[in-house]
């Protein structure tokens, strides 16, 4: 039998080459007494580590209570001083009221708007039932129109509010349970600004996008437009339609929201998103 000596020598040098690295990180554990004080020393460093993070988590806590404590007063003296921080800021102003909104009363922002000195020109809902099939064709029936698309039906609603004609297109519509015509005071060219009341509670597919959206921007093209929603609704919407360069409230329902509705409503300038954000910071607008 033939013996290769090259495999013995490799390995019995890959032996001694073991036990070499063995010894050498034996050697530089240390022995027992040194390994103690080492763990000694990790242990002692943990628990300081742990006792500045608690005395620092103690200090945020307090922090955080005593600015809960500052934003509740803040709360508190807005809720109760609504009227006199409001006041008068509207005196002149003719507002029109646009609601995608079937079930919610706007009585309140009526009121709001009222005394802040304002006066709500018009009141109008805009039904989902406007898309539903069959609309064009009895609204053509009643108008003797033409009318075929989505897009024509916004132009004829958005007419019918500017032409402030209220036995004319504005009843029609009404009639056919298109629209509600809630109130409708004074003319559209007298209007100063229009609150668009948002509704992201809907059965109607893509209502955001083929409806509330292009009645904005065709409002837009004329006045200040700004659009509120109630602050226990998804800001999802309102984030889209704040795209349209417009200012957004989503807690128009509150005194806080009350303040940032007359403050756009006074400066037709302002644009941004109000209300409460992701980490439900309130956010107001301010008047430049």
């Amino acid at each position: 039998m033939h013996i290769n000596f090259k495999y013995f020598i490799v390995s019995i040098g890959s032996i001694f080459l073991a036990l070499g690295i063995g010894i050498l990180v034996g050697s530089s554990l240390g022995n027992n007494e040194t390994i103690q004080k080492q763990n000694e020393a990790i242990v002692k460093d943990i628990d300081e580590q742990f006792n500045e993070l608690k005395t620092k988590d103690e200090k945020l806590s307090k922090e955080n209570i005593s600015l809960k404590e500052n934003t509740d007063r803040y709360r508190k003296y807005i809720e109760s001083n609504e009227l006199l921080l409001t006041a008068g800021k509207l005196t002149g102003r003719q507002i029109g009221i646009i609601s995608f909104s079937e079930k919610d009363s706007l009585d309140n922002l009526d009121t709001v708007i009222s005394n802040a000195g304002g006066n709500v020109a018009f009141n109008i809902v805009i039904n989902e039932s406007l898309f539903e099939k069959g609309s064009a064709q009895k609204i053509n029936e009643k108008l003797q129109t033409n009318i075929s698309k989505n897009s024509e039906l916004i132009d004829l609603v958005s007419s019918a509010i500017k032409e402030s004609d209220i036995n004319g297109k504005l009843n029609i519509l009404s009639e056919l349970g298109y629209i509600k015509v809630e109130k409708y005071t004074n003319q559209f060219d007298t209007v100063n600004n229009i609150v668009v009341f948002n509704n992201p509670v809907t059965k109607m597919k893509n209502k955001l996008t083929i409806l509330e959206k292009p009645i904005i921007e065709n409002m837009k093209a004329e006045k200040a437009v700004l659009a509120v929603q109630n602050s226990s609704s998804s800001k999802d919407s309102l984030q889209e339609l704040s795209k349209l360069k417009i200012a957004t409230i989503n807690n128009v329902d509150q005194s806080i929201g009350h303040i940032s509705l007359i403050t756009c409503l006074a400066n037709d300038k302002i644009i941004g998103d109000f209300g409460k954000n992701d980490d439900n910071i309130v956010t107001i607008p301010v008047a430049k």
